[in-house]
């Protein structure tokens, strides 16, 4: 007997269908997972540069998850302005408002939707204000997420260029590639406090 004729009586057709509906589902999110990590060190390695160049003391914070958030948070001295509602010189304060907006706020909404969905008609009001709820906390997290990559272009970017980092920073909500590719470029620049002074910053343009 063959292989082929002793494969065909080990396995029916179903089986093979069943197994290749199974090898195309994992090799979709192993394609996934290669781009996502693929994208993480796209975006790390600029990263990187731009924060040892500014004199940061953790640049390597730039290859950790979630760390490199707030990383891009802190880069830029300037306020932080989340649209006129919430502003602070403590630019940490913003990556936490990030944190809670893009992480936080999705878990609890869900958690919350839970617990309220085996009361019926409680339930189903409660369901319709936290549909609302979430959708405001994906549109707050667009626009969070927005902010950081204005702030962080902006740092290496003439006074003049104010509006091509807005628009790029739009842009890359739709085309992710756009920030990483746009980092790439700035890192070669010097950032607008000089090179190294992160902790004591110059404002070059004043000096001369």
């Amino acid at each position: 007997m063959s292989f082929l004729d002793s494969f065909n009586n080990t396995y029916s057709y179903d089986d093979l269908v069943v197994w290749a509906f199974f090898a195309m589902y994992g090799m979709f999110w192993l394609i996934f997972a290669l781009g996502v990590i693929i994208h993480h060190f796209f975006m790390a390695v600029p990263l990187y540069i731009m924060a040892d160049k500014a004199g940061y003391a953790y640049p390597f914070l730039a290859f950790i998850p979630f760390a490199n958030y707030y990383l891009m948070h802190i880069l830029p001295i300037k306020e932080y302005n989340f649209i006129g509602l919430f502003k602070t010189y403590e630019r940490k304060h913003g990556f936490l408002l990030y944190m809670l907006i893009k992480w936080i706020a999705p878990f609890a909404i869900g958690t919350v939707g839970s617990v309220f969905s085996i009361i019926p008609l409680l339930g189903y009001l409660v369901a319709l204000v936290l549909q609302l709820v979430n959708l405001t906390a994906i549109v707050a997290g667009y626009i969070a997420k927005a902010i950081v990559m204005i702030d962080l272009m902006d740092l290496y970017m003439k006074k003049d260029e104010k509006g091509l980092a807005i628009f790029l920073g739009i842009v890359s909500l739709f085309a992710p590639i756009v920030f990483p590719i746009t980092c790439i470029v700035l890192c070669t620049k010097e950032p607008e406090f000089g090179y190294g002074n992160y902790y004591y910053p110059v404002n070059l343009q004043t000096m001369e």
